[in-house]
């Protein structure tokens, strides 16, 4: 009989989910640190794909801290996420397979096609978005390394 056991890969997700939400405050004070936005968002999509849906009770508050503290429209990348992960991953997957080579691409598209989905989102509810900067380029390409690493974490 084994006493005191714990899903190991719940608290390894628990305490990524923590380490998130601090860096998301430190960002806030250091905007030269990328906010981690294209990690959680390819960590999610591999968690999806695989059919692990624990992850998404860490992941929310996550997306719903970073709306917060962002200044942006409130459960706009809960719904960039459901929009991307039911409509467009799905017809990528169907196109292109299951590489893991993607995975920059998916970084990319989780900073540019989030800004264009704010601005299609601030267009039809005639909304105030942040002004386009170069840092999510910046941002992205500090995250295509990151989120290797967090791969490899989780």
């Amino acid at each position: 009989m084994r006493r005191n056991s714990t899903h190991k890969n719940n608290l390894r997700i628990f305490f990524l989910s923590v380490f998130f939400i601090v860096y998301v405050a430190i960002t806030d004070i250091y905007y030269l640190l990328p906010p981690l936005f294209g990690v959680a968002f390819v960590l999610a999509q591999e968690k999806y794909e695989e059919e692990s849906y624990g992850i998404f009770y860490f992941l929310v508050p996550f997306f719903i801290y970073f709306e917060a503290s962002k200044g942006l429209p409130l459960s706009s990348t809960i719904l960039f996420v459901l929009f991307s992960f039911k409509i467009l991953l799905p017809k990528f997957r169907k196109f292109f397979g299951y590489s893991k080579a993607f995975i920059p691409l998916f970084v990319f598209y989780a900073y540019f096609g989030y800004f264009g989905f704010l601005y299609c989102f601030a267009w039809l509810l005639d909304a105030s978005i942040p002004q386009f900067s170069w840092l999510l380029g910046l941002y992205a390409l500090c995250e295509i390394f990151l989120v290797w690493f967090f791969l490899w974490i989780v």
